[in-house]
């Protein structure tokens, strides 16, 4: 059962699912949580790391689905195996033993835009070794879902807004903005600034918005808090760096 669908914290995920076994605590890493490849030469391969510093074996399985962002920010997973070479694919790691894990791109290398994916890294329900226990307890499983993105050359971010409209829910006002990245390449939409209505807002005013990540050839909508008084949502200027 998953007991932390955890915020999306940008540049890659960490879930803890809940078990009922006779383990103990969890502690499990993997780095890096994020990764650019190129679609050829050298930058094909890149080395992974898993780390269990627990007391206890741990089983950890990799996998990569190809990824697509959704309007309302959401990634849409597909399977992506075919594009990707992953060795191992499953390790038992003794208390205190490291894993390195070779993850290789065998994808198309004639990309014009990049491709994003994730690459999962998800520890396994598991008891080696080990006598039963009387009486069950809690387990943590961790699942690490890290960000891989395919850049081709002279990949570049391109974001406008297109659209703004003002909702009311549960008596707040928000403005609403579609923001369109026709670029090649991904864009974190950090120091982003905001005119409407004479008001200028940047920072802790864009709460929903800034800091967030805009996938290439991708639109999405991002909801902030409105201005106090304001009645429409017409003549906005948007900018990020």
């Amino acid at each position: 059962m998953q007991i932390v669908p955890l915020h999306r914290i940008g540049r890659g995920l960490f879930i803890a699912l809940l078990h009922v076994a006779t383990g103990g605590s969890w502690a499990l890493s993997f780095t890096p949580i994020e990764m650019d490849f190129t679609p050829s030469g050298r930058g094909t391969t890149q080395i992974y790391r898993i780390e269990n510093t627990q007391a206890e074996v741990a089983a950890v399985e990799m996998s990569v689905k190809n990824r697509k962002m959704q309007v309302n920010g959401e990634d849409q997973l597909s399977d992506a195996e075919d594009d990707f070479s992953i060795f191992p694919t499953q390790v038992v790691l003794q208390p205190g033993q490291t894993q390195t894990v070779r993850v290789q791109y065998i994808g198309s290398a004639n990309l014009t835009s990049e491709k994003a994916y994730r690459l999962i890294a998800e520890q396994l329900p598991i008891d080696i070794g080990q006598g039963p226990q009387n009486g069950g307890r809690m387990r943590l499983l961790v699942k690490y879902v890290a960000s891989v993105y395919i850049v081709p050359p002279g990949a570049r971010p391109q974001v406008k807004l297109t659209e703004t409209k003002l909702t009311t829910e549960e008596g707040k006002v928000w403005l609403e903005l579609l923001v369109h990245n026709e670029g090649h390449s991904r864009k974190i939409l950090k120091d982003a600034k905001l005119e409407i209505g004479g008001r200028k807002l940047q920072g802790p005013d864009l709460v929903g918005l800034e800091g967030e990540n805009l996938l290439a050839q991708t639109r999405r909508w991002f909801r902030i808090p409105a201005p106090q008084g304001l009645t429409s949502s017409q003549n906005v200027q948007f900018s990020v760096p």
